[in-house]
């Protein structure tokens, strides 16, 4: 790696731990709408999956996590999927639990990157850790001139 690409490396990582924003969560009910469901492809060309993908409003001191709540109604045998901001924290973070509650279920999962609780995530713990990885790779390419 030359010295350049690990200069810019390393600006990059800074740049992106120094970086503030709001977090944006996907927000939506699949009861009103079904495509919050699977956040489906619009056409061929062109995903869906960011037209739930809203700033999550700051709440006092509170600091916002993203939240993903499947609900399963034993009644009607229906599941719902909702996904919503949260601001205050489970007993368990970044993880999912399950709640058995009279004539639902509920499996909760929360998380704390943008746009973490869609279908599938882009973005998560696996991209801090590629660069952390590239952060090590350019200091040691710097270190060894």
């Amino acid at each position: 790696m030359s010295q350049t690409l690990a200069y810019i490396t390393l600006i990059a990582f800074i740049a992106h731990l120094l970086s503030v924003s709001g977090l944006r969560c996907h927000q939506c009910n699949s009861h009103d709408n079904e495509d919050c469901a699977s956040l489906v492809v619009n056409t061929p060309r062109a995903q869906r999956d960011e037209q739930y993908l809203l700033d999550c409003e700051p709440k006092g001191e509170e600091q916002a996590f993203c939240r993903k709540t499947v609900i399963k109604l034993e009644v009607n045998d229906e599941h719902r999927i909702e996904r919503s901001c949260g601001w205050i924290q489970e007993k368990a973070h970044n993880t999912c639990f399950t709640a058995d509650n009279e004539g639902y279920k509920q499996i909760v999962c929360t998380c704390s990157e943008e746009g973490c609780n869609g279908a599938r995530a882009l973005t998560g713990p696996g991209s801090a850790l590629v660069l952390a990885l590239s952060l090590l790779a350019a200091l040691g390419c710097v270190l060894q001139r």
